[in-house]
């Protein structure tokens, strides 16, 4: 499944590969793909409670998830 997660504090190019780096060392998450313009990152996974732990993990390296 995909799942697209809002956020805030991404500013650049570097903050993108950061936020997919962080995020592909989830197990389930087999890729990512983060957008600094629009903030939205995209998740590939197989498990729905893998886009709480893809949260946690966002604001831990410290960007905002968006409601």
């Amino acid at each position: 499944m995909k799942t697209v997660i809002m956020t805030e504090g991404m500013h650049c190019n570097g903050c993108e590969t950061r936020m997919v780096n962080a995020l592909t060392q989830i197990e389930d998450i087999k890729g990512a793909k983060a957008d600094a313009k629009s903030g939205k990152v995209v998740i590939k996974h197989t498990h729905e409670s893998t886009v709480d732990e893809a949260k946690r993990l966002i604001v831990d390296i410290g960007f905002e998830v968006k409601a």
